[in-house]
Parts: C-alpha cells; structure tokens; sequence
C-alpha cells in the first residue's frame, strides 16, 4: 500500500459516519505492517491532547483501537491505558460504550503477558471509576487464558478492600467483588464478607447473596464459565466487533454476548449504566 493510499484509507475512518467501511478494514487487515505506525499515532495523539480530538471530531481511534487489538499490537499497551485516562467527558465523548464493552478487549489483547499497566489502572483512583473496572475486567482475561496465574490476580485483587480506594458510592467496590466471583470467590470470601459488613459494596449492584451462590459452585465449573463468556467476548470476526460496538448500522450483526442470571450480570449493568452517549456517531 502505497503512502497516499494509506493516508486516504486513514481520512476515511477519520470521518464521522453511520456506515461501516468494511471494504476499508478489510484493505486495513491486509496491510498490517504498513498501517500499524500510523494507527499507533492516533492512539498517541488522543492520549497527548484529548480534547483536541474532541473539538475537532475526530473518528479514527475508533478504528485505530480495534485493528491494533485485532492485530495484538503490544506497542498499543501503554497508549491505550494514556488514551483511556483521560478526563471523564473527553472520556465519553471520544470512547463512549468503548470504555464499558471493548477496552477489557485492548488491554488484554496487546498487554502481550504483562500485567502491571493494567494492574496500575485498577489501582489508580484518579482514573474513572468504568476504565477502573474495565481493567478487572483485563485481569480476568487474563486469567481465562492463563489460570495458573489466577492467585497472582486473585491476591492483587483482595489487597483492594481497605475502604480507600475509592469513593463510598463508586461501582469499584461491587465490580471487584463481581470480578472475584467470576474467578471464584472461595479464598476471598471473608474479605468479601467484611467488606458488605462495612457497607462498602452496595447490594443494589451484587447481593452478598450471589457471591454466596458463586461460592458454591466448584472452581473447575466456575472457571470454565468464565473461560467461555471471555472467548465470546472477543470473537475472530472483527467486522462484527467494530460494526456493533461502534454503534454503526449493524442490522446484520449480533451484539456480544452477555451470561445471564450470573454477578457478572450486576457488573455489567451497572459498569454500563452512564455510558449511552457515544461520540462516534453524532
């Protein structure tokens, strides 16, 4: 692909639209070597000045982010986590329904094994409270793919309940409680036990009842659950992941899918309770 063609490939996704340029990802995926440092710049250019990208409309992290994912682009890793920690309105203007539905996907998927970036976006009140909790979200990836490190996440999670690591009424609390239900409660179930005693986790989010019923269930049964709803999550058909996530016309595609009846089920709803303004189509 020749430079003039990229940059016209690249002004496309750039501009605001309803339609999904499929034929446009499909050239995209044929030319990973050569798009990739430019779509690495995009991701950098949102996390440099965000509210730039705002003002000026920009549209093409929206494709930027998906391809570099699809494509396990480690040099993505630490952009995204600039990227997403960000002002909470640039936040929702610039990555809407992203933030909730497709970056436990980025981190995951370009952390290529390291863990410490994502860890450090848990752990860092200032960020928002959803980008907190899409990168739990990371972590049980993670451990979906890699189980003989699910004490290594599990014991980062449990250091988590001090009461200080955010406000009283932020969803953290009942996200991480949901997270260690999806690993399997078991070990941590004292500390989930003390931390519904202080009231830190609200029972509008996750009953201590759920975590109960997760608790009962084997750790084999319930990390096969989790293997399964992870590996739906990501599915090998990126048209299908861009054209709905990015809230294009997608009459033809199925939205991922969502466990039922399950804590997750709570963290879901409330991760993506204030996320239904999305920029990329305005």
């Amino acid at each position: 692909m020749s430079a003039p063609d990229i940059q016209t490939l690249l002004a496309k996704f750039d501009q605001l639209s309803s339609i999904y340029l499929r034929d446009e990802v499909d050239a995209a995926l044929k030319h990973q070597e050569a798009l990739t440092p430019h779509l690495l710049k995009i991701i950098e250019s949102v996390a440099e000045n965000p509210l730039r990208q705002v003002l000026e409309e920009h549209n093409g992290h929206v494709y930027a982010a998906t391809l570099l994912s699809h494509f396990s682009e480690p040099a993505a890793h630490q952009l995204f986590i600039r990227a997403f920690s960000i002002a909470e309105e640039q936040l929702i203007d610039l990555w809407g329904d992203m933030t909730t539905e497709t970056l436990p996907t980025l981190l995951y998927r370009t952390c290529n094994g390291e863990i410490e970036g994502i860890k450090g976006l848990v752990a860092n009140r200032e960020i928002d409270q959803y980008v907190r909790c899409a990168a739990m979200e990371a972590l049980s990836y993670v451990v979906a793919f890699d189980p003989a490190r699910r004490d290594e996440v599990v014991g980062f999670f449990q250091g988590l309940f001090t009461g200080e690591e955010a406000d009283r009424e932020s969803y953290f609390w009942g996200n991480l409680a949901a997270t260690l239900c999806d690993l399997h409660p078991g070990e941590s179930m004292e500390i989930i036990r003390k931390a519904f005693a202080d009231g830190i986790v609200s029972t509008t989010f996750i009953g201590l009842g759920n975590v109960e019923v997760a608790n009962d269930l084997s750790r084999e049964v319930a990390m096969e659950s989790l293997q399964a709803w992870v590996k739906a999550r990501m599915p090998v058909d990126v048209h299908a992941y861009i054209s709905w996530f990015a809230e294009f016309n997608h009459e033809d595609y199925e939205q991922p899918p969502v466990k039922k009846n399950t804590p997750k089920d709570k963290k879901k709803s409330g991760s993506s309770k204030n996320k239904a303004k999305k920029k990329p189509k305005k």
